[in-house]
């Protein structure tokens, strides 16, 4: 494996790596300002996916670099799509929710914050909450991997 091939595994595996905080994290998705300015940074590491692809420096197949280098971009498009969506079907406003381990007994179940919003929902609807969090963090995924198996099938 050359330097250049390891470098670009290096950008591949970040790429994807930062998907886990973007989803973990989507409390801090509500706060406009914080959203606007994740789209903007998860553009620009998109932008590498095209210098990658425009100077040949890929070694997947395909447009399948653009996909993993764009995924943080499409994780925060997806998450703030199924947050707006959670809301305008259900009437209440969706939260992310943890099971904390016990040393005796049942996991306990909390609210998640994000990295700069604590979450201020109660565990009233915590059946709803357990649903919201399960489709906030299969959606990106699913879409992700369908992107790359599309783009397999019919490039390479």
């Amino acid at each position: 494996m050359e330097l250049l091939e390891m470098y670009f595994w290096m950008v591949i595996i970040i790429c994807g790596i930062l998907n886990l905080p973007i989803i973990i994290s989507s409390e801090d998705l509500k706060d406009k300002k914080r959203y606007e300015k994740y789209l903007k940074i998860s553009f620009v590491i998109g932008l590498i996916g095209i210098v990658m692809l425009l100077t040949d420096w890929n070694f997947l197949c395909g447009y399948q670099c653009l996909v993993i280098t764009f995924s943080p971009f499409i994780t925060l498009l997806i998450c703030k799509a199924v947050m707006i969506l959670s809301k305008k079907i259900t009437k209440k406003e969706g939260f992310q929710i943890s099971k904390q381990p016990q040393t005796f007994g049942v996991a306990k179940t909390e609210l998640s914050d994000g990295f700069y919003q604590e979450n201020k929902g109660d565990l009233n609807y915590e059946n709803y909450y357990s649903w919201y969090t399960v489709f906030i963090i299969v959606t990106p995924v699913i879409f992700s991997f369908t992107l790359l198996i599309l783009i397999k099938e019919n490039t390479c």
